[in-house]
């Protein structure tokens, strides 16, 4: 049949995988080159890239080892049988040790604290560890560890020096407001409104203090700024082997006569008077004091004003007051001598003057001075002395604080001013002497 002019001819469909009759089209261009190889040739070829590749992983094996190594025992590796200690045990451990630690060395963390910058941390930390203190004072574990600590050398100074800043003065308007009896103090001692103190009977007043017994220990009571507290620290170390004293420690850092609006010490110590019934107490206070005293009317004195001293003079003299018309005996310790940048020798000169001036000729008031005890050869601060024999660190490094060792030095050295004083056996024994 003859093809028609201009029509082309379709051409005939192929059928996959064919290039002719009888003929398989090769897949892809591997395939096509394969085509036509003999079958041993193409084997040789496979031999030799397997010998090639076992040159190169024996290349990398180090001498010695054998071709095929030995299977690896698992059991070799196993754990021992014993009991293994779980990470909640491991934790607990840890936290008791941590707590008893904390409870051993409560006082000297608490102080590390007090010498701490002032902020929300230094806060903190006393607000916890001041509890915990108080509990380790009461339990007489403070003395042991820091005879541990002295034979051991250990300083433990704070790790930054602490300032004692003097609170701004309340504007005025905005200061404490006297209830009943404010007087020429610019105080209220009495924030109930009880009026003035009575006066002291006829008799012999305060009343002798009888022998301490077991039955009928003597309560004595601390009273104080930071200072205060470093006394009642040692005080406790002093009387923790005493079945016959009985301490109690109620300073409070960062206080003073000088701010009764921040904290009223003639209120506060009625308080305690009425709360424990001591039959004596000790005062050490005055280092913040260098500063504008405020008044009920919300005014301020400064300390260049000829009306200072006089104002101050009439607050420790309430405080005197108070102790002796509750039928307690005082001790007023003196301040000793300092080297910090808030707080300057000539204040607490003066400071001490008014107080031994007020206790001299007042019946149950003794005034003790601890200048010469922690000062250094030429009566100025020092951080250590020589005690028991051997070196000691008597003053922290902010120039304000007792250590350990100071404060059981300066408790050790009120009990032969005691014990003339109330004319009774104490029964303890100095921690320190010096020499």
């Amino acid at each position: 049949m003859t093809a028609r002019p201009n029509e082309k001819s379709s051409p005939s469909p192929k059928r996959p995988g064919r290039t002719g009759a009888g003929q398989a089209a090769p897949a892809d261009r591997t395939t096509r080159q394969r085509v036509g190889r003999p079958l041993g040739e193409e084997r040789r070829v496979q031999r030799a890239g397997a010998e090639a590749r076992e040159a190169v992983r024996r290349a990398g094996r180090p001498a010695g080892e054998p071709k095929n190594p030995p299977r690896v025992d698992r059991e070799v590796f196993r754990r021992p049988s014993g009991r293994r200690a779980s990470a909640g045990r491991v934790l607990a451990v840890g936290l008791l040790c941590f707590g008893l630690w904390t409870l051993f060395d409560a006082n000297q963390l608490y102080h590390n604290a007090l010498s701490a910058p002032f902020g929300t941390r230094r806060s903190v930390s006393l607000a916890i560890l001041g509890p915990i203190a108080d509990v380790t004072n009461a339990l007489g574990l403070s003395g042991p560890v820091n005879a541990a600590d002295s034979a051991l050398g250990r300083n433990n100074q704070p790790s930054s020096a602490a300032t004692l800043p003097a609170v701004p003065v309340t504007p005025t308007g905005g200061g404490l407001r006297a209830p009943n009896d404010a007087g020429p103090l610019g105080v209220a001692p009495h924030p109930h409104g009880r009026g003035k103190l009575p006066p002291p009977p006829r008799l012999v007043w305060p009343p002798p203090l009888p022998q301490p017994t077991r039955a009928h220990p003597l309560r004595l009571l601390d009273i104080g700024d930071s200072i205060g507290e470093d006394l009642g620290y040692g005080l406790g170390d002093v009387f923790s082997s005493d079945p016959y004293v009985r301490v109690i420690q109620r300073a409070k850092i960062d206080t003073g006569l000088a701010r009764p609006d921040y904290y009223n010490w003639p209120a506060e110590l009625e308080s305690e008077l009425r709360r424990y019934h001591p039959g004596a107490v000790v005062i050490m206070m005055g280092a913040n004091d260098d500063q504008t005293l405020s008044l009920a009317n919300g005014s301020g004195v400064s300390t260049s004003s000829p009306q200072w001293n006089r104002i101050y003079r009439r607050r420790i003299a309430l405080m005197m007051a108070e102790v002796t018309a509750s039928g307690a005996h005082l001790v007023w310790v003196g301040l000793p001598p300092v080297s910090s940048p808030a707080v300057n020798n000539a204040f607490v000169l003066r400071v001490n003057g008014l107080a031994k001036l007020l206790a001299a000729g007042r019946s149950g008031v003794t005034y003790v001075p601890s200048w010469k005890l922690l000062a250094g050869p030429h009566g100025t601060f020092t951080q250590y002395k020589t005690l028991n024999g051997g070196v000691q660190q008597i003053r922290y490094s902010d120039g304000v604080h007792l250590a350990p060792a100071g404060w059981d030095l300066l408790a050790s050295y009120l009990l032969a001013p005691m014990e003339r004083a109330w004319h009774i056996d104490l029964h303890a024994r100095p921690l320190f002497k010096l020499g």
